[in-house]
C-alpha cells in the first residue's frame, strides 16, 4: 500500500498532491523571515495528515475533526484519495466533508488520474456507509500480513505527528486506551504470535470481573465462607427445632417449646444479659475516666517560677529557662497528642454503648416475651405466642438459608477465580516461550533498528520485548553504552527519541517490504532539532530504503531545516522530489488557501 494521488473537487483551494513511488518531500519556504506576523509554521504540513486519515475513512464527529469546524470554509469539498494497491493497480476513495458517511470506490489501472466529476453510476461503487466502506477499503488493500485487523488498526504508525514521537510503540491515539488496544498488534507486526497476548489480556479483564462480582456477592452477606459449615450446621439444627415445635402445636402440646424456652432462657438469653451488664458498666467507667482526661491541662507559667526565684534572691540562669521551656513544650506535645487519643477513645466507647444498649433492649424483650408465654395459663393466648415464636425461628431459618446460598455464590466465584488466575499464569508461561523463542521477523527488525541508529547518529541502540510483572508484553527500544551495555538517558532528549520512532518504522517497513503490508510513512518535521551531518546521515538511510526496498518516503520539512549547503553528495530533496511547497506570502502559500482558521 502507497500513496498516489490527493486532489479535491477545487484546485483553487487545495492543490493536487502527486506522490512519488520513493522520496517525497514536503516544504515550507520562509518569504518574509523579518515579519514577525507570518511564520512557516503554519501553513499546514501537518494538516496534511489529518486529510490523509480523512481519506483513509476515519470517523468524524461534527466537531472532531478541523474539516467539520467550519462549514462555510469546507463544506463543499470533496476529496479524492489514490491508493497504490499491492497488485500494482489502483483505488480512488471519494469522500465529501458535508456528507462525510458516503463514500465512493473505483478501482484502475493507471496512475495519477482525476475522477473530479465523475457521475456515480461510473464509479465501482457509490453511496457507501462509512463502516461498510472501511470493510471495502480493507478488502481492496488486503493487507494479510496484519490479518485479522483492518488497515485503520495500524496505519497511523506511518503517519507520525509531532505528538506521535513521544514513544516508538504507542501512539497518542491510544494514550487513552487500554493495552490489549495496541500491543497485540505491535507484538504480531514484531513477529509474535498475538494470540496468546490476546487472551492474556481477556484472562485479566476476566480475573478482574470475577474479583469485583465476588466482592460484591460478599458485601451482602455479614458470614465468610470459611462459616459456612458452620451455618450449614446451624441450619440443620434450627430445621429440627423447626419441625419439632410445628409438631408439638399441631397437637397442642405446649411442653417441648416450653422447656425449649427454659432452656434458651438460661443458657442464652441470660447469661447475655450478665455480659452485657458487666460490658456496658465497664464501658461507662472508662469513658468517664477518658472526659476526666480530656479536661485535663498542662498549667506551668514560666514568669511565676522567675518570680520565685527573685524573692529568694537568687539568680535564674537562661539556661535553666530555656531548659523549662523545652520540658513545657514537649509535656504540651505529649498531652497534645493524649487529647487526641483520648477524643478518639471516647468516640468508640460511645459507639460501644450505643451498639450494647440496643442489643441489652433487644434481648430484654425477648425476656419478657419468653416469661410471658412460660406464666402465662390461657391455653389459646399461650398457643399464639409459641405460633408467634415459631414464626420467628422460620424467618431465622429462612435468613440462614439464604446466607447459605450466597455463600454458594461466592464459593462458586471463588472457583471461578482459581481458574482465571491458572489461566493467567499458563498464558503468562506460553508468552515468556514466544519472547524466549523470538522469531526470524523480530530478529531482522531489531538489526535493521540498531543498525540505521548507527548509521544516523553514531551510537548503539536496541529494540527489544520482555514480560512485566504482570506478565504482559513489554516493549523497549533504548540507547546503550557500548561499553558497560547499560541504558543511557538519551532518549530522554526531542531529536534521539525521534530518531528512536523513525529508526522503528524503517526497520518495521524494511523487514514487511516484501509482504501485504503498508510499504509508505509519513513523518512530520522529521528532521527538526537535528545537526546538519544527522540530517544528511538520515536522508542517506531513508534514500536506500526506498532504493533497495521500495518504500515510499514522505516528510515535511521547513526550507531552512534543509542541510543544503552541506551537501556534497545531493541527499537534499531534488525539485521534482518536493511534492509540494508551502510558504508565508499569504493564502497561496497555505495547505488550504483560504482565511486563516
Amino acid at each position: 500500500m502507497k500513496l498516489s494521488h490527493l486532489y479535491t473537487n477545487d484546485d483553487s483551494v487545495f492543490t493536487p498532491i502527486k506522490f512519488r513511488k520513493d522520496l517525497n518531500a514536503v516544504v515550507a519556504r520562509i518569504q518574509h523571515p523579518s515579519d514577525d506576523d507570518k511564520s512557516s509554521h503554519c501553513l499546514g504540513k501537518t494538516l496534511i495528515i489529518d486529510v490523509i486519515d480523512f481519506c483513509l475513512l476515519k470517523t468524524v464527529g461534527t466537531k472532531g475533526h478541523f474539516l467539520k469546524t467550519r462549514d462555510d470554509l469546507f463544506g463543499d469539498l470533496i476529496f479524492f484519495l489514490e491508493i497504490e494497491l499491492g497488485s500494482g493497480e489502483f483505488v480512488t476513495v471519494r469522500r465529501e466533508v458535508r456528507d462525510s458517511t458516503r463514500i465512493a470506490f473505483v478501482r484502475h489501472q493507471e496512475r495519477h488520474l482525476n475522477f473530479n466529476g465523475t457521475p456515480d453510476d461510473k464509479w465501482d461503487h457509490a453511496a457507501v456507509s462509512l463502516a461498510a466502506s472501511v470493510r471495502m477499503l480493507d478488502g481492496y488493500l488486503e493487507l494479510t500480513a496484519i490479518k485479522p485487523w483492518s488497515y485503520r488498526k495500524g496505519f497511523s504508525y506511518f503517519l507520525r505527528r509531532q505528538e506521535d514521537y513521544s514513544d516508538e510503540f504507542q501512539l497518542r491515539k491510544f494514550i487513552n486506551g487500554n493495552h490489549k488496544d495496541w500491543k497485540p498488534y505491535v507484538a504480531r507486526v514484531l513477529g509474535f504470535d498475538e494470540r496468546a497476548i490476546i487472551k492474556k489480556y481477556e484472562a485479566d479483564a476476566e480475573e478482574s470481573l470475577i474479583k469485583s462480582q465476588r466482592d460484591e456477592a460478599q458485601s451482602d452477606v455479614t458470614v465468610k465462607v470459611s462459616d459456612y459449615e458452620k451455618l450449614q450446621a446451624r441450619i440443620l439444627a434450627k430445621g429440627d427445632e423447626v419441625s419439632a415445635k410445628v409438631s408439638a402445636l399441631d397437637r397442642f402440646d405446649f411442653n417441648p417449646q416450653e422447656i425449649g424456652l427454659n432452656q434458651e432462657l438460661a443458657d442464652d438469653i441470660e447469661g447475655r444479659i450478665a455480659e452485657l451488664n458487666d460490658s456496658i458498666y465497664n464501658a461507662k467507667f472508662d469513658l468517664a475516666q477518658v472526659r476526666k482526661g480530656l479536661e485535663s491541662k498542662v498549667d506551668f507559667n514560666l514568669e511565676d517560677v522567675r518570680q520565685i526565684f527573685t524573692e529568694a534572691e537568687l539568680a535564674f540562669p537562661d539556661q535553666l529557662a530555656r531548659d523549662y521551656s523545652e520540658l513545657v513544650d514537649f509535656n504540651r506535645r505529649i498531652h497534645e497528642e493524649r487529647q487526641v487519643g483520648l477524643a478518639k477513645r471516647a468516640t468508640e466507647l460511645e459507639k460501644s454503648l450505643s451498639s450494647l444498649a440496643s442489643e441489652m433492649f433487644e434481648l430484654s424483650a425477648k425476656r419478657m416475651e419468653i416469661l410471658q408465654i412460660l406464666g402465662g395459663t390461657d391455653s389459646l393466648e399461650k398457643f399464639k405466642r409459641l405460633q408467634k415464636e415459631l414464626d420467628r425461628d422460620r424467618a431465622n431459618l429462612a435468613l440462614m438459608e439464604e446466607k447459605v446460598a450466597k455463600l454458594d455464590a461466592i464459593k462458586a466465584f471463588n472457583e471461578r477465580l482459581r481458574d482465571a488466575k491458572d489461566r493467567k499464569e499458563e498464558l503468562a508461561i506460553e508468552i515468556g516461550e514466544l519472547i524466549t523463542n523470538g522469531s526470524e521477523r523480530y530478529k531482522g527488525i531489531q538489526r535493521v533498528f540498531s543498525r540505521i541508529i548507527k548509521d544516523v547518529l553514531h551510537r548503539t541502540a536496541v529494540l527489544y520485548v520482555n514480560q512485566n510483572d504482570s506478565g504482559n508484553i513489554d516493549f523497549h527500544a533504548e540507547y546503550t553504552d557500548s561499553g558497560s551495555d547499560e541504558e543511557t538517558q538519551e532518549r530522554r532528549g526531542t531529536s534521539f527519541r525521534k530518531i528512536l520512532c523513525i529508526a522503528f518504522d524503517l526497520s518495521v517497513l524494511i523487514n514487511y517490504s516484501k509482504d501485504r503490508f503498508f510499504h509508505f510513512v509519513y513523518h512530520d518535521g522529521a528532521l527538526e532539532q537535528l545537526e546538519s551531518k544527522r540530517k544528511l546521515a538520515l536522508l542517506s538511510v531513508v534514500r536506500t530504503a526506498c532504493a533497495e526496498h521500495g518504500i515510499q518516503y514522505i516528510f515535511s520539512a521547513i526550507e531552512e531545516e534543509l542541510p543544503t549547503a552541506d551537501d556534497p553528495d545531493n541527499l537534499c530533496p531534488s525539485p521534482d522530489e518536493i511534492v509540494l511547497e508551502l510558504h508565508d506570502g499569504g493564502e497561496d502559500g497555505r495547505l488550504f488557501k483560504v482565511e486563516t482558521f
